[in-house]
């Protein structure tokens, strides 16, 4: 197996390979289709492998830290151990690429067997690891009907709501997110925020004018859109809001002919359960490891 810098001009053919498993690697598929509507990799880091001549694995390394392998060939072996003793060489080739960078990998987002190999290949032993199931939903089959909440107004939001959201994504990240809540920026928050209100799609759910719940996308890719930032104030929970945020959201996604991916904490019974009841499979295991 070859390891290689991927080049703009191979960035489609790393984007078909992916192709149907998109939503096993959102977060990579849609940079890379960011990467080659921009026609341009800097800052970031790519590579891409070849067995036989076919693609075979994607490596994305951001500029900011942030790891996301796609290592399909580990699928053919039942545990972390063999699929490691079979690709030694090749993982340590990977090392020998990465290691030269002067940019500190921060975090690393995947497939859980993915992220394990990362963790043994650079012996990250330390650092935080939250485990994750990997859930989706096609478009083609039927959703609830919306549950009957008169009081709850779900409008979309737009950057000028970015005031009103921002105190539910600060709760939204210190209860789900962050594993210092301690360390909490809000002036990084709302930049993200500000973001994501004017690239994703965010639901906003209104009780007398109050923000009350919110939902919506963090990727779009090209057959799936990936939900995030599912809250609601923990003063307004089990009145069915998420549902109806939820279902407006998933009508909008497959309005536009998309299906729909997730993930969520594996001990998160409660959204687990939620999400089951509106269609949504467990498909893999999930991890993003801190370091």
């Amino acid at each position: 197996m070859i390891w290689e810098s991927l080049q703009v001009k191979d960035l489609s053919k790393a984007i078909q390979f992916i192709g149907e498993k998109e939503w096993v690697c959102e977060h990579l598929f849609t940079r890379l289709l960011k990467k080659q509507r921009q026609k341009c990799i800097a800052p970031d880091h790519v590579w891409i492998s070849y067995e036989n001549g076919s693609p075979a694995g994607i490596l994305y390394l951001s500029n900011q830290g942030l790891l996301l392998p796609y290592l399909p060939f580990l699928d053919a072996k039942s545990n972390l151990s063999m699929a490691t003793e079979d690709y030694l060489e090749d993982l340590d080739s990977l090392k020998r690429l990465l290691f030269p960078k002067t940019i500190r990998i921060y975090s690393i987002v995947g497939k859980l067997l993915f992220v394990q190999a990362m963790e043994e290949l650079f012996g990250f032993n330390e650092g935080v690891s939250v485990d994750y199931h990997l859930m989706t939903r096609s478009q083609a089959d039927p959703l609830p009907p919306l549950p009957n909440l008169p009081s709850l107004h779900i409008r979309k939001a737009t950057r000028d709501d970015i005031e009103r959201i921002l105190p539910l994504q600060i709760l939204y990240e210190k209860e789900e997110v962050l594993i210092r809540p301690d360390l909490m920026d809000p002036a990084k928050t709302r930049k993200d925020l500000d973001l994501a209100l004017r690239e994703q799609i965010i639901l906003l759910g209104e009780i007398e004018g109050k923000a009350v719940t919110k939902a919506g996308t963090n990727a779009q890719g090209l057959l799936y859109h990936q939900i995030g930032g599912v809250f609601t104030d923990p003063n307004y929970r089990g009145r069915h809001f998420a549902r109806a945020l939820m279902i407006r959201l998933l009508q909008q996604i497959h309005g536009e002919g998309k299906n729909a991916c997730l993930f969520v904490k594996t001990q998160n019974k409660t959204a687990i359960h939620l999400y089951e009841e509106l269609g949504f499979q467990i498909r893999e295991a999930f991890r993003i490891h801190y370091v």
